[in-house]
């Protein structure tokens, strides 16, 4: 694979972000994160995304979520779609804000500074370094991540098996249906909130696994 020119500079969505010169040495996962963004939104505002055409297949659906996949040239990917009786803005402030305490709500994740699975039966943790970047699109919160190498600053937790994300989407979008999108969210009258959450992912989990531990784990 050619190697990525690396930039100070990086525009996701006609908003410009640049890298402090005191973060200079950080200069690689910041293109990597300007870069899974802009493909993120490539993902995202495909036609057939919206309505799962094109390649895009079934994979299993609950009353819940609903899970599609599609194969790539970096791998298979998984799209789910669910509703969360959240608002929007709050879904992704967690997400954004708060990832060190994702662990306090999802019995899947051992600590998320770093992403780190639980053991799952007799599969060993799965960890995922990550750059991360958002931005907020016609109402919609998008955060886009993938795989970062920083073996001085973060190396491999002992126990855990290093896996590679190529790419880890997740849109979060008043839903339609609710009364958040009609009105402020402060206002006395919304009875609740609900938000619309896609995921799209592509990883690899690095070793032999079982389907089933791959759910839990993912």
């Amino acid at each position: 694979m050619e190697r990525r020119a690396m930039v100070k500079t990086i525009n996701i969505g006609g908003v410009e972000d640049h890298l402090p010169d005191e973060h200079a040495q950080y200069e690689e996962v910041f293109t990597a994160a300007g870069d899974v963004m802009n493909h993120a939104l490539d993902v995202l505002n495909d036609p057939d995304f919206e309505e799962k055409k094109g390649g895009w297949k079934p994979d299993c659906s609950s009353d819940d979520v609903t899970i599609h996949y599609k194969d790539n040239s970096s791998g298979r990917y998984f799209a789910g779609r669910c509703k969360i009786k959240v608002s929007a803005k709050d879904m992704n402030t967690e997400f954004w804000d708060h990832l060190d305490r994702n662990h306090e709500w999802n019995d899947n994740i051992k600590q998320a500074r770093r992403y780190t699975s639980n053991d799952v039966f007799i599969i060993k943790s799965r960890e995922v370094v990550a750059a991360r970047a958002m931005r907020e699109i016609n109402g919609a919160y998008i955060l886009a991540c993938r795989s970062v190498s920083l073996p001085k600053e973060i190396p491999e937790l002992k126990g855990s098996v290093r896996a590679h994300l190529h790419i880890s989407v997740s849109r979060v979008r008043p839903d339609p249906e609710y009364p958040e999108y009609r009105n402020p969210p402060s206002s006395p009258k919304d009875p609740a909130h609900s938000c619309i959450y896609d995921y799209v992912i592509c990883t690899d989990l690095k070793g032999m696994m079982f389907r089933s531990a791959v759910n839990q784990t993912e």
